[in-house]
């Protein structure tokens, strides 16, 4: 196990948090937990996984990001780094994350960086944490596959990070949240309808109700499940799973508009039937709204649409696309009088957006 020297230094002076809860709904033991919970809700983590982070933080170096393995040790940092390793070595090491971005090592918020860093681009038990639903799961997930430790003294880690969710975690809001305000086009009880190969403009208006201000990385996403490629994806979409980024910046309490179009298919894609799209909101490379209790839920925006067929004779729509599906779907489908022969009948979809709202 990694011995701390400030632990020993310090026996007389730091409280059991376990023992001294009047205190500990002030404050925490040691200087950076605060700064240290602050970064990692500022990352879109729950209180509960920022929590467990940093307990785990105190107890491998009470967060100081100038201290070296007591004993003469390898470990050095607040996540204690093994010198020859993760430290100083490689690639994928404190010294050249610091290098590459022109920062100091021992800095705190290097330090903290570089955690998230390895979280994120490299794994250590990032999809664990994320999943962690209660501040014991996440300090226990982050010991288990991100510090790899030998003899863990887990209940100690849990011990402070309950100690910095209590003193810390009332006032964290979630850093992305969002909640409904409009939509452009009717809801599902009156449908608009669209011919194949159409597109119809779109958009949603959502309030920022997080304490991160949005801007180009926060984006609609397709969602149920989460970044699959849509069938409506229109012409305008930055990806056939992400429909449109926020226009403009968007700061906490304002509203922001995501515009993009849906796109009927064409040919043999448009086959009727009903079919229902999701949608998300996700902060690229950081966190989707969901995951810190932000939302909406993955299931709350949904755009049901009901493929039909269309009037060919109408301008703009796709009148080669020629019948799809079996004979039996096309003949309960048909629309107007344009039956046989070489001018087949287009197929038009009926799209509204359906926002189910949860009970609290």
């Amino acid at each position: 196990m990694r011995l701390l020297l400030v632990a020993i230094l310090c026996a007389s002076c730091v409280s059991d948090p376990a023992l001294d809860s009047e205190e500990q709904a002030a404050t925490t033991s040691f200087a950076n937990d605060r700064a240290a919970f602050d970064y990692f809700i500022g990352k879109g983590l729950t209180a509960n996984q920022a929590a467990g982070i940093v307990g785990n933080l105190d107890q491998e170096s009470g967060v100081d990001p100038t201290i070296a393995q007591y004993g003469g040790g390898p470990g050095r940092g607040i996540a204690q780094w093994s010198v020859g390793g993760r430290w100083d070595t490689g690639t994928d090491s404190v010294a050249h994350y610091a290098s590459v971005h022109g920062l100091s090592m021992t800095a705190l918020n290097t330090q903290l960086d570089f955690i998230w860093y390895e979280l994120t681009q490299i794994g250590y038990g990032y999809s664990q944490l994320q999943a962690a639903a209660n501040v014991t799961d996440a300090t226990l997930a982050f010991m288990d596959k991100y510090e790899i430790c030998g003899t863990c003294a887990s209940s100690q880690r849990i011990a402070y990070a309950k100690a910095v969710l209590a003193a810390y975690g009332a006032d964290a809001s979630p850093s992305y949240a969002a909640t409904f305000v409009s939509q452009s086009w009717p809801l599902a009880t009156d449908p608009l309808t669209i011919h194949c190969g159409e597109s119809v403009a779109a958009q949603i208006v959502l309030k920022n109700t997080g304490t991160k201000p949005w801007d180009a990385s926060t984006k609609l996403g397709t969602t149920v499940p989460r970044d699959r490629d849509s069938m409506f994806a229109g012409s305008d979409w930055l990806a056939p799973n992400r429909p449109a980024a926020v226009d403009g910046a968007v700061a906490p309490g304002a509203n922001g508009t995501f515009s993009f179009s849906f796109e009927a298919p064409s040919g043999d894609a448009c086959v009727p039937g009903t079919y229902h799209e999701h949608f998300g909101l996700v902060q690229e490379s950081t966190t989707w709204f969901a995951d810190n209790g932000g939302g909406p839920p993955d299931d709350q925006l949904e755009a049901q649409l009901v493929v039909v067929p269309a009037d060919p004779t109408m301008p703009g729509t796709d009148g080669s696309a020629g019948e799809t599906g079996s004979p039996e779907m096309n003949a309960g489908c048909s629309v107007g009088g344009g039956g046989g022969g070489g001018g087949t009948a287009g197929l038009c979809v009926l799209i509204g957006l359906v926002l189910r709202r949860r009970r609290a």
